[in-house]
């Protein structure tokens, strides 16, 4: 290799590693996923704490606070989906989205009565080990619910999904109990994706009572 030849060769790998090391520099960093999980928890509680009985008197209040701090970080087609199986696949795309309305709003009025009722439990959200979520697509997060009362734990883990440079939810277990395959065993028993569509508006009519 010439002299002439190395010297444009190198200007070049010089050049090159210049705009690769600026792209990465610039690139928006990914967000820890403990960060993410640890903010919605403290928006929630922040919410809620202190205005339980206020709450329960008027939940369209308790929901639209589910709506606007939870509902936005999770992964709600991603649960249709998951959640319906083959019936996903083979729902019509006005079926999927009925259904994605109506589990929506079943996970936001089941998640508001939940919350409302541990008013004296504290959430705790793990670091997690390592670095690899940096290029992870997928994540747990791992934490724990305590009761102030009596000190009794139940472990929690928030399943997560790459979001850009965030993260969605797309499943929560506690006690290794996923909230997402609970919902798969039971619209698994329905043949007709009408009938589980009225059963939902049923659920979402009487979920308060």
């Amino acid at each position: 290799m010439s002299q002439r030849v190395l010297k444009i060769f190198s200007k070049f790998i010089l050049i090159f590693c210049f705009f690769m090391g600026a792209a990465y520099a610039s690139a928006p960093a990914v967000q820890n996923p403990q960060v993410f999980v640890q903010g919605i928890v403290t928006s929630l509680q922040g919410q809620i704490q202190g205005k339980q009985e206020q709450l329960t008197a008027n939940p369209n209040q308790l929901y639209a606070i589910i709506r606007t701090t939870v509902m936005p970080c999770v992964d709600i087609n991603r649960m249709a989906g998951l959640a319906l199986g083959p019936k996903w696949r083979a729902a019509t795309p006005t079926q999927q989205q009925d259904f994605v309305n109506a589990f929506g709003l079943l996970l936001t009025k089941t998640y508001a009565n939940t919350i409302v009722k541990i008013s004296d439990y504290e959430i705790t959200v793990s670091p997690v080990r390592g670095d690899t979520w940096q290029t992870s697509q997928y994540v747990a997060v791992n934490g724990a619910v305590v009761s102030q009362s009596n000190g009794q734990k139940s472990n929690l883990t928030y399943y997560l999904e790459r979001s850009g440079n965030s993260w969605k939810i797309y499943d929560l277990a506690i006690e290794g109990v996923s909230f997402l395959k609970n919902y798969q065993s039971q619209f698994q028993t329905f043949n007709d994706m009408n009938a589980l569509l009225v059963k939902l508006a049923q659920l979402n009519s009487g979920v308060n009572a």
